[in-house]
């Protein structure tokens, strides 16, 4: 197994991604028979319990072996990921229940870019995706990653009018869907489909439900063939926001 240098965008089959572990039997065991680890995250206790288990509120991963995590996220979380061969570095700000106190490391990092309400990144994570040369794209949207779906370094998913507009000034190629319900993050009305999703393959995106309830399955569908990318539902129920299938290592 060998990390994966960019983050979410492997190149070849993935091996090892975070996941919460509230996700479905049916989603675990559909991405075991893929032969991939499954990192199953535990709550972080600062947070409220609908996004408390997300990995993309306590986790960013830098590059290659390197991730970054949030104050107070549980050790043996921690240690498992260091058995994992990953320099583990605590982030600078805390999390806690009150928006915009649970955005720090929500950030989408789409190859070069990251997307992200740049008033409240960390400090940490902001200091180290610069030095490696990545662009800082503010936008209004505290939630990026869980907005936005990745599909590879130059393209996106998102239903934010602002991600969508910033991404199309940067030249990235991005498709703009609606807000839609069959996506679940119970108590509320709906999720995101970045949640609701993840790359475990260079060419295979992974949906954690069936894609076809949501009413912009057409033009999702168009948009990954343009891209070469093959759908893989991991569960025939409806989609559930589990704050990003972060891919970690690949084969």
């Amino acid at each position: 197994m060998k990390p994966i240098e960019i983050p979410n965008l492997p190149t070849n089959d993935v091996s090892v991604v975070i996941i919460d572990k509230r996700a479905s039997n049916r989603i675990k065991e559909t991405l075991k028979q893929q032969n991939i680890l499954l990192v199953e995250t535990l709550p972080h206790p600062d947070i409220y319990p609908a996004v408390a288990y997300h990995p993309d509120i306590m986790f960013h991963h830098i590059y290659s072996n390197m991730i970054v995590y949030a104050p107070n996220t549980p050790q043996q979380l921690i240690d498992e990921l260091t058995a994992l061969g990953f320099d583990m570095l605590e982030g600078q700000a805390s999390l806690n229940n009150r928006y915009p106190h649970t955005i720090a490391y929500n950030i989408a990092r789409v190859g070069k870019y990251a997307f992200h309400n740049t008033k409240y990144t960390d400090p940490l994570v902001k200091k180290l995706l610069i030095e490696r040369g990545i662009k800082f794209i503010h936008v209004n949207q505290g939630y990026s990653k869980c907005l936005t779906c990745i599909i590879d370094e130059n393209s996106i998913i998102t239903s934010d009018k602002d991600i969508y507009k910033k991404a199309k000034a940067a030249k990235l190629d991005a498709l703009l869907i609606e807000p839609d319900k069959s996506i679940q993050l119970e108590p509320y009305d709906m999720g995101f489909l970045g949640g609701a999703t993840g790359l475990i393959g260079r060419n295979k995106l992974a949906f954690t439900g069936n894609i076809k309830l949501h009413k912009n399955y057409n033009e999702i569908l168009n948009f990954l063939s343009l891209k070469n990318v093959d759908m893989v539902m991991l569960n025939d129920d409806r989609l559930m926001d589990l704050g990003t299938i972060i891919p970690i290592r690949q084969k």
